[in-house]
């Protein structure tokens, strides 16, 4: 693990504030606000943050979410440690939308490999990504597979992720089974806080 770069997914205040259309009360909102992200500000780490902007119109889910300009939209990573964000507009990050993330202007989503490729290059310096955010099940799950497919070594740390469900069981079952394990691996913080 000499060399990394971490990689956070949706944390938005849509999954992880009460008033959420998303929330439920899952444990790695906890650690990545109170262990992982003093631990990054303190050693200097920047992160790669990829967010959701799941407003109209969108196929697949009528409702608004993650709305830029409203406070679901809003991340909980703090300025000092992030760099440019990607948004994405569907679970996969390679869909996005023409005004991505601006409030009062949105467009249908569409896919745009080459720019998140453009996306991953400046931002993700290392070919080893430490993930983190949520869902499990759903967009860190999308994100890892990507990662995978476009050549990355995926970890997921173990603590700073949840299930849509908050379920702890559900979240063990999955980082140690396919298809989770076919495109990235669980890491604990403890291995982690050593390499960093």
């Amino acid at each position: 693990m000499a060399s990394f770069s971490f990689v956070c997914v949706d944390f938005q205040k849509e999954f992880t504030d009460p008033s959420g259309n998303f929330y439920i009360n899952r444990p790695m909102v906890g650690f990545t606000k109170n262990k992982l992200i003093p631990a990054l500000i303190k050693k200097r780490y920047k992160v790669s943050e990829i967010v959701a902007d799941y407003r109209q119109p969108r196929h697949g889910d009528k409702k608004n979410n993650c709305v830029p300009g409203t406070p679901g939209f809003e991340s909980e990573l703090p300025a000092i440690i992030k760099n440019k964000a990607w948004v994405k507009a569907m679970n996969s990050p390679l869909w996005t939308r023409k005004n991505a993330g601006v409030a009062k202007k949105t467009g249908w989503p569409y896919i745009d490999a080459a720019g998140f490729d453009k996306w991953l290059k400046k931002n993700v310096r290392s070919r080893n990504c430490l993930l983190f955010g949520l869902t499990l099940d759903r967009c860190l799950f999308c994100v890892a597979q990507e990662l995978s497919f476009m050549g990355y070594k995926v970890s997921i740390i173990r603590e700073a992720c949840d299930t849509y469900s908050g379920n702890a069981k559900e979240k063990e079952l999955l980082l140690k089974t396919a298809p989770v394990t076919n495109w990235a691996k669980p890491v604990s913080w403890n291995t982690v806080k050593k390499n960093i």
